[in-house]
């Protein structure tokens, strides 16, 4: 019996040692990646992995062959993170936003290829843009989305694109048009879209950054596309980049690297 929990408790470090190869910067990775960091025999490592496939806790890209984490890590984080810095951090300033603007304000984080609305103040209007929390979206498809685009490699960029699909008229996909959107955001601060994911509905996003200098969330303010009017979002744009750039400094950011936050328009 103690055998069989020793082998149990062995098998238990070798899960948890393969999730933790993964971060913000490494999103996807390749069986023999993952066996390599571990120092772990390809057939050890492909049995561990197939274990966190079948449980949740990992999914598998067919075409790219690739692991990155699975919902089953969403839900138990989204569990520790509802008391955790990031959204004690972020909920106040949400909430100022909303009294400001009267929009719908969102906190976004990074899942793989998609986004998670880990956080939402609603506008008080009747006729407005919402999302529950969990809600996962395409990156490839709205302001948001382009927040974490904007800092992937160029190779996750054009991978994303290339298996994406239009959702509005408005969505963009062409490879040339992305890059330039990706490359506006990080020299402006701020993306806009206009019924890219969502007829009807335009958004405002700008990215949070940590210590690492990555975006680990965004926040976004949406609505109905008649109430964004220039005005609207030329008195939006510099209070929301400064309310991400005073979050992203409590998060440990370097403030010499976020100079496109400081910036106005």
């Amino acid at each position: 019996m103690k055998a069989r929990a020793e082998d149990g408790s062995a098998s238990l470090k070798k899960g948890l040692s393969a999730l933790s190869c993964f971060s913000w910067s490494r999103t996807s990775l390749t069986l023999t990646e993952i066996s390599r960091a571990l120092e772990m025999p390809l057939p050890t490592a492909a049995r561990i992995l197939k274990a966190l496939e079948e449980e949740g806790f990992l999914e598998r890209d067919k075409s790219t062959k690739q692991y990155r984490l699975g919902f089953k890590c969403y839900l138990l984080g989204s569990i520790a993170k509802k008391t955790g810095i990031l959204r004690s951090l972020a909920l106040p300033y949400m909430e100022e936003l909303k009294r400001v603007f009267n929009e719908t304000v969102n906190l976004y984080i990074r899942e793989g290829d998609f986004r998670i609305c880990y956080e939402q103040v609603e506008s008080s209007l009747n006729l407005k843009r919402s999302a529950k929390l969990g809600d996962r979206f395409p990156l490839w498809a709205g302001a948001s989305g382009r927040c974490f685009l904007a800092f992937m490699s160029n190779e996750d960029v054009e991978r994303i694109i290339s298996q994406a699909e239009a959702l509005t008229p408005n969505t963009i996909l062409e490879k040339n048009r992305v890059m330039e959107k990706n490359s506006e955001l990080r020299k402006r601060g701020y993306s806009f879209s206009l019924s890219e994911r969502e007829q009807g509905v335009s958004s405002v996003a700008v990215p949070i950054f940590d210590a690492s200098m990555q975006p680990p969330a965004c926040m976004t303010l949406s609505g109905p596309t008649a109430r964004f009017t220039e005005k609207m979002i030329g008195d939006l744009i510099p209070v929301l980049k400064k309310t991400c750039l005073a979050i992203s400094l409590k998060l440990g950011a370097e403030r010499s690297e976020l100079s496109f936050l400081e910036t106005r328009g």
